[in-house]
């Protein structure tokens, strides 16, 4: 008999992959790291459950956060996709918005990416759907035989179907993807509709495509890890995390690939706010660093932004995801010398093999981590979490080689300046980054604390904090972590979108709750379905608003049981000044877009992070050797587990854990909060 005692959370990064595990019984917390496996991350979260020691049957919850499908797009190893459209449409992927990317406009050798569909498996069928709605042209009871065959022939792994104004009535696209399933047999067939049902046939193709391309790599990687958990007994069920910050089931995943995009950042977010609760701090910025990237992301008012006109690549993703902005600025980013001469750092990464060179496993070129640990911030006689030795050595052999190409008349730099001028140069790209989700978005990161987790966060966070004078940095317990931690607190989450509106002056408001009831009917099934009975469910609306002749949206809530006109009029100029600085109350504003969200409340844990740690107990592990700029500092390293609550030190400081270290520059002051999170005070913001 089993006790249903754990609830695991598991995020695969570039570089390592991350368990934690909550003992419902006693609310301790264990966790573990080993290395990731690129193209085989189900083998690298078997190897991070296998570290925990635990029984698989004891496993009563199992949230994963995967990078699976970012990778099948940006390695374009997804599968070989067929379109089929409405006649004339067939080139809408290849024309687009005919405008260039943003970065390719004074780019003389730029050349837009070709679309994920090649033109010869791209087909136009006789249906033709009128802006109303009106069906002029029906496929019902076409014989789609003869392109069935075509499709095989080409060895067609996966279908996208978009006809133009589905959006308003997919009756069209439904008989075409019923009617092609039958043919098709094992191969997925999906329609523009059912994965975004928004105007704007450009996005919506594009959308569908994605969803097509990337549905197979991700159910067979669902398989097969679901395969193997099953074989090692564990029976829970499994959630994939969404991209929109959710849970998803496995057959919400395997329907909806490109809502797993952002599987593996968005977990950290969900933590970020949990922390941000426990802290009594409802505005900051996440600043999640790993081995192979940095993730921001802006939380205001304890709400992340979502946004819903996204492009991955070159290509647009009309679907919920949470705002992150992510540079390849992490642990492993390679520090080189450009074409110029000068310093560079990043994008590219050792990854998770064979790593930087101080990890011994092979990796001979020098990265960020052979930096911090030339600078003193890494320990040289302690192992790291996963039981990781780091070799100096090795370190200083990749970075002597660096200082002999960036030589100048000859002479070689030296190495401890060429280490701590790699930490700085990835330290304003990354500032750079915290300004595109805070102050490109009309936000002041002053404002705001700074949320360090990740592997590599907490050692560079106090950097940028000075970079931007944000006066405040937090760093949570295990904040290696935190996106694990995101997952094991996500609720189930289903988004439901619908073009509807027009003006708000001849709008009726019992049309608007008679529409948004459907959408919440249809939803709240879902969910029961899912297991979540009515008491445990969210239901919240809102509704994308523009003045009239406008071409962008802002979202403004809704009061879907009695929807009032001047209620939206006001909400909307609040908004607009919000985000503008002035509204016109004046103008006629209009409904675009009718949003749903629905969660399914799961139990949260109490996360208890404090323990019995005597006052008077002696955190300090040893002195040593610290580079922070100005020169070598004899540096107190602290044992956080050895923190008591309320005690406070100033800076320089290192401040080692499991999964983390804290680098801590001099005159900071930091305070350990009864939630167990450090409360770091910078003192040059004032």
């Amino acid at each position: 008999m089993t006790s249903d005692r754990y609830l695991v959370g598991i995020d695969v990064g570039g570089t390592f992959t991350d368990i934690l595990c909550l003992d419902t019984q006693s609310q301790a917390l264990l966790t573990a790291k080993v290395p990731s496996l690129p193209g085989r991350q189900w083998e690298g979260v078997l190897g991070a459950l296998g570290e925990l020691g635990i029984e698989a049957g004891d496993i009563r919850g199992f949230v994963h956060g995967t990078t699976i499908a970012t990778n099948a797009l940006l390695e374009r190893k997804g599968a070989r996709t067929a379109f089929i459209t409405t006649d004339g449409f067939r080139d809408t992927l290849e024309i687009g918005r005919t405008r260039r990317l943003i970065g390719g406009l004074f780019d003389i050798r730029f050349v837009k990416p070709a679309p994920l569909v090649e033109r010869a498996l791209r087909f136009e069928v006789p249906e033709r759907t009128a802006a109303d709605g009106t069906v002029l042209k029906d496929i019902a009871g076409h014989d789609f035989a003869a392109l069935a065959a075509t499709l095989k022939q080409a060895g067609v792994e996966s279908v996208a179907i978009g006809f133009v104004n589905a959006y308003v009535n997919d009756r069209t696209e439904r008989s075409a993807t019923e009617g092609l399933r039958k043919l098709l047999g094992p191969i997925p067939v999906c329609h523009s509709a059912a994965v975004v049902r928004e105007t704007g046939e450009f996005h919506r193709f594009s959308t569908c495509v994605l969803n097509a391309y990337l549905t197979p790599v991700v159910t067979n990687y669902l398989d097969t890890l679901t395969g193997e958990l099953a074989a090692r007994g564990v029976t829970a069920p499994v959630n994939i995390m969404g991209s929109n910050g959710g849970a998803m089931t496995l057959a919400q995943a395997a329907g909806f690939a490109a809502g797993t995009f952002l599987s593996g950042p968005v977990g950290g977010i969900g933590g970020a706010v949990r922390i941000g609760e426990l802290a009594g701090i409802d505005d900051c910025i996440t600043f999640d660093m790993g081995g192979t990237s940095t993730d921001v992301a802006l939380i205001y008012q304890k709400t992340p932004r979502i946004s819903h006109d996204n492009q991955i690549d070159a290509y647009p993703l009309q679907v919920p995801q949470l705002d992150i902005h992510t540079i390849g600025a992490g642990g492993g980013s390679i520090a080189w010398r450009g074409e110029d001469g000068t310093l560079e750092v990043g994008p590219r990464s050792a990854g998770a093999l064979p790593g930087p060179a101080c990890y011994g496993r092979g990796g001979t070129e020098p990265t960020m981590s052979d930096a911090n640990l030339l600078l003193g911030r890494l320990p040289t006689d302690r192992t790291l979490s996963g039981g990781l030795q780091l070799d100096k050595g090795a370190a200083e052999a990749a970075f002597q080689k660096l200082a002999g190409e960036l030589a100048r008349n000859g002479k070689p730099m030296e190495i401890t300046p060429l280490a701590d001028g790699v930490i700085r140069i990835a330290v304003a790209k990354m500032a750079g980054a915290v300004r595109e989700v805070s102050v490109h978005r009309g936000f002041d990161p002053r404002d705001f604390a700074l949320l360090g987790f990740g592997g590599a966060g907490p050692m560079h966070v106090f950097l940028v904090a000075e970079e931007l004078a944000v006066p405040q940095v937090i760093v949570p317990r295990f904040p290696g972590h935190l996106s694990a931690l995101g997952q094991l607190l996500a609720d189930q989450r289903r988004d439901a979108v619908r073009a509807w509106g027009g003006r708000l002056s001849a709008l009726d408001p019992a049309d608007l709750a008679a529409e948004a009831a459907a959408l919440r009917r249809d939803a709240a099934d879902a969910l029961e379905t899912d297991g979540f009975a009515p008491g445990r469910q969210s239901h919240r609306f809102t509704v994308d608003m523009r003045y009239a002749g406008q071409s962008f949206t802002l979202a403004v809530p809704l009061n879907a049981d009695a929807p009032d006109r001047d209620a939206l009029r006001r909400a909307f100029a609040d908004r607009h000044t919000q985000n503008f600085g002035h509204a016109d109350m004046n103008n006629e504003c209009e409904i675009v877009t009718i949003r749903l969200v629905s969660l399914g409340i799961v139990d949260k844990p109490a996360l208890v992070f404090t323990s019995d740690i005597a006052a008077d107990s002696d955190p300090i592990l040893e002195h040593r050797p610290v580079w922070f700029g100005a020169g070598w500092t004899h540096c107190p390293i602290y044992d956080r587990a050895k923190m008591p609550s309320a005690l406070t030190i100033t800076g320089p400081a290192i401040i080692e854990e499991s999964g983390g270290t804290s680098v801590v520059p001099p005159d900071w002051t930091v305070t350990v909060h009864a939630s167990g999170t450090l409360i770091c005070r910078n003192p040059m913001a004032g």
